[in-house]
């Protein structure tokens, strides 16, 4: 396994799994990520990558895009405090005024869908679970990663040749890789 950051010079092999930040980063124009993203994601439509993701990316993109709308409703940064009790709070507001961003989750995927590029959520068998949730807690000792990345990490490892996030918290890839043949692509603000 290896860890480099992308730039649009490089190729990206097919399938690619996407991280939640990297579908947040496509999403909201105004997101830090928005460029490079827009670019990645690009490059991943014109060469028709397959592309991957899981419950747990869809999960993390509505969740964050939520966070930021709240952010943007209270002119909040996008650090600030966010927790269920906020969001139940503030749910009908952020439906409102940003169901744009809420639903372009779904829309993205229908749209890359129908524009011809093979995407899907994985895994799809019990037997593929199992797969992913033996690998979980080897990388959560050996790379100190939080439950959510090293399932992440496991989605990726079974089912992608290469796994796109803007999270650093993969680096650690870097100086003790795990085996395989897997490649992450850290996308760099």
């Amino acid at each position: 396994m290896q860890y480099i950051d992308w730039t649009p010079q490089l190729t990206i092999d097919s399938p690619a799994y996407l991280d939640a930040n990297v579908l947040v980063g496509t999403i909201i124009s105004t997101h830090r990520l928005y460029p490079k993203c827009i670019e990645l994601t690009a490059d991943l439509l014109i060469g028709k990558s397959s592309l991957l993701i899981s419950p747990i990316s869809l999960d993390e993109c509505l969740w964050a895009t939520a966070k930021l709308a709240y952010c943007e409703i209270n002119n909040q940064p996008s650090n600030a405090t966010w927790s269920k009790k906020i969001y139940l709070r503030w749910c009908e507001k952020i439906l409102q005024s940003y169901e744009g961003w809420i639903t372009a989750v779904g829309s993205m995927m229908k749209d890359w869908s129908n524009a011809g590029v093979p995407i899907e959520v994985v895994p799809k068998t019990q037997a593929l679970w199992a797969d992913v949730v033996d690998l979980v807690p080897g990388y959560m000792q050996q790379l100190k990663l939080t439950p959510a990345d090293a399932l992440h990490l496991a989605f990726a490892q079974t089912h992608a040749r290469t796994f796109i996030t803007a999270d650093s918290d993969f680096e650690v890839v870097r100086q003790n890789p795990p085996d395989g043949e897997l490649v992450i692509l850290h996308v760099a603000v």
